[in-house]
């Protein structure tokens, strides 16, 4: 008899995540291969990660693995998709979920059908202003970790042509995102766990952002944390004061939020479309 696994396809934001409830499919045993053949945009379901979600002692801990098959650090959308899942299938008794990702308790809550927020755990590492060197330009750059590594890269302060020293970028839409984006993520500045990188813009009294993500080794549509991310070096720069709300290369908005009380952010939160897309089922076998 061949099992089959039970799976549902959302997208929070445009980054979209295979979700696999252990209940409906005990049966599952991740490996990288697996994961790979799922996350296959062409001979599998497709998707930026893969969500293994388990139930214990009637609290919810999740399992991530990037479409690389490597296991995944934090990921904000994908987690409130889980946490829209959850609501859907497992109604609490309020409004609030609880997940469990490694050792750190976080929460979700639901603000409308479609829109839920998820809780970081506020910022862990932060620098601004220091210089990186990619695609022969030197350039400044800032970082925080809010339990994901990101890079942080304003556009206007890149230039278009190497050494020119006047002819910067001013179009998200057209910025090289790969190209920069993997030479940051692999550079020697970050090894050996590599990091992502996000470049961001401000149009018409509005900021835009892009990623590249390391695990899934390109661009996706968004990354939640990398918006957290962002805000958060906009905020230490004194450009601008939450609430922040980005447009993804998706076009959805994604809004940050948070309090700065104590010289410390505190209640930062991550809120955005969480949508599903389809559920099926695959063979064990297809992807063994």
């Amino acid at each position: 008899m061949v099992s089959n696994i039970f799976f549902t396809k959302m997208n929070g934001a445009g980054n979209d995540f295979i979700i696999i409830d252990h209940l409906t499919s005990p049966e599952f045993k991740p490996a990288k291969n697996s994961v790979i053949k799922l996350c296959d945009r062409k001979r599998g379901i497709g998707a930026d990660g893969v969500f293994i979600l388990n139930l214990n002692q009637e609290k919810y801990s999740v399992d991530f693995y990037n479409s690389d098959g490597s296991g995944g650090s934090l990921c904000g959308n994908g987690s409130r998709c889980c946490i829209r899942y959850l609501y859907d299938h497992y109604p609490p008794e309020g409004n609030q979920i609880f997940l469990k990702f490694r050792d750190e308790i976080y929460t979700g809550e639901i603000i409308s059908p479609e829109i839920v927020r998820f809780y970081l755990r506020g910022v862990r590492k932060l620098k601004t202003g220091f210089k990186i060197k990619a695609q022969n330009r030197l350039f400044n750059a800032h970082f925080a970790d809010n339990g994901s590594p990101h890079v942080v890269i304003n556009i206007a302060d890149v230039e278009k042509v190497p050494g020119s020293g006047k002819f910067f970028y001013d179009d998200l839409s057209t910025f090289p995102v790969y190209d920069f984006g993997r030479e940051i993520r692999y550079s020697d500045d970050f090894a050996p766990a590599g990091t992502n990188v996000n470049f961001i813009s401000l149009q018409d009294n509005r900021y835009y952002i892009r990623t590249y993500e390391r695990g899934v080794e390109n661009e996706t549509d968004a990354c939640g944390t990398g918006t957290a991310a962002s805000a958060v070096v906009l905020f230490a720069l004194g450009i601008s004061k939450p609430p922040y709300e980005f447009t993804t290369k998706a076009g959805d908005s994604l809004t940050i939020d948070f309090e700065f009380t104590e010289n410390r952010i505190k209640n930062l939160s991550l809120s955005g479309p969480a949508e599903y897309n389809f559920s099926g089922s695959i063979s064990i076998k297809e992807i063994e």
